[in-house]
């Protein structure tokens, strides 16, 4: 008994004087050293691989934060350091499963309505800008046989070059409803709703959107006509995510009231103009985009056009011997004999028509109201 019992007590003294060297020693002394003038983001680089050593997690940096920590470090573990750093330049750590955030502190949610409220209050008496647009698609060999100048448009309406050799494929109601003939031989100027309509009615285009929206001068405009598509992906961490991105008629605009030396108003318009869409694959999912931006100044009323924007839809049609070519393949095979597919491409232009309107501020508006 008393053999045993003093095994027991040489254990816990050996225990005592010579401490395990294990992983968390191993935290405990390692140590890091740096200069004041080391880049921040250089030292979330080093510091990471220490993180990912001892806890299998990585440091992602949301912040903007890129020069000097402006604080020399010394013999500190990676921890102390990275909550050091982050304290001096006014960021918070958060941790999640496989990653160590660095981000900006948020801000109180008084301050937010605080800041809120004063914004608003300095746009009381900001000008309005209501832009209407138009998105249309059609047929280019259509538009091509009408000689559509699109840089001629003025107060809704469009010059064409109709001559004698395209007359014959221009339906006669474009030129018959609400169109005047304008000087020059073969001009003719054409309303857009008047083309629009014809288009439509001739089953040869569709108008896919008319969107509208009031922006205050200095402020961004978002429409977009279409839908999101998710996109699966893989984070640092190796986590599984869905992305979405924006696919359709999406259309960004950023109006500016300006005022001339003699007092007329103009609108500084930046717009951006994107068609795409999303087409699943066997690996990953592709998105066709066709884009545009534009930087113009119109004056009140004014319209501007983007074109170009093509595209080629492909449609799979059954020709051959009436009845014939649709009869059940167990006919003794005769719909092989009478009818074959072909594959009918058409290109197809987008078009998508601005027009901007300059707004009395809310104030104006309601004294005018009353």
């Amino acid at each position: 008994m008393y053999k045993y019992l003093l095994i027991i007590v040489i254990l816990a003294i050996s225990i005592s004087l010579f401490p395990q060297t294990g992983k968390g020693k191993d935290v405990e002394q390692e140590t890091v050293t740096f200069l004041e003038s080391t880049n921040f983001n250089d030292v979330l680089q080093i510091l990471e691989a220490f993180s990912w050593k001892y806890e299998r997690k990585k440091i992602i940096n949301l912040s903007s934060v890129n020069d000097a920590i402006g604080i020399p470090i010394h013999n500190l573990t990676w921890r102390k350091t990275l909550e050091l750093i982050t304290l001096k330049k006014g960021l918070i750590i958060e941790e999640k499963v496989g990653t160590i955030i660095v981000k900006y502190r948020e801000l109180a949610a008084e301050q937010k309505v605080e800041e809120k409220a004063i914004e608003i209050q300095s746009e009381i008496n900001t000008k309005q800008v209501r832009i209407s647009a138009v998105a249309f698609v059609c047929d280019k060999a259509y538009l091509k046989s009408l000689g559509i100048d699109w840089s001629t448009l003025l107060d809704g309406k469009v010059k064409a070059d109709i001559n004698v050799e395209t007359a014959s494929f221009v339906p006669g109601n474009v030129m018959s409803v609400n169109a005047s003939r304008s000087t020059g031989i073969g001009g003719q100027s054409i309303e857009i709703n008047t083309l629009l309509k014809t288009i439509e009615s001739n089953q040869l285009g569709t108008v896919i959107a008319k969107p509208t929206v009031v922006v205050s001068s200095g402020k961004k405009g978002y429409l977009q006509v279409g839908q999101d598509v998710s996109v699966k992906m893989v984070d640092d961490a190796g986590n599984t995510t869905d992305k979405f991105f924006a696919t359709g008629v999406i259309m960004d605009v950023e109006p500016t009231v300006l005022i001339s030396e003699d007092s007329i108003e103009v609108v500084h318009l930046i717009t951006s103009v994107e068609r795409s869409a999303a087409t699943p694959g066997a690996v990953s999912t592709v998105i066709n985009k066709s884009a545009s931006r534009t930087d113009v100044i119109l004056y009140n009323g004014e319209e501007t056009v983007i074109g170009g924007l093509y595209d080629t839809d492909e449609i799979k049609i059954r020709s051959g011997i009436p009845f014939l070519k649709d009869l059940p393949w167990w006919v003794f095979g005769i719909r092989y004999l009478t009818g074959y597919y072909k594959i009918d491409k058409k290109e197809r232009e987008l078009v998508i028509i601005i027009k901007a309107d300059i707004l009395d501020d809310a104030i104006t508006r309601m004294k005018n109201k009353k």
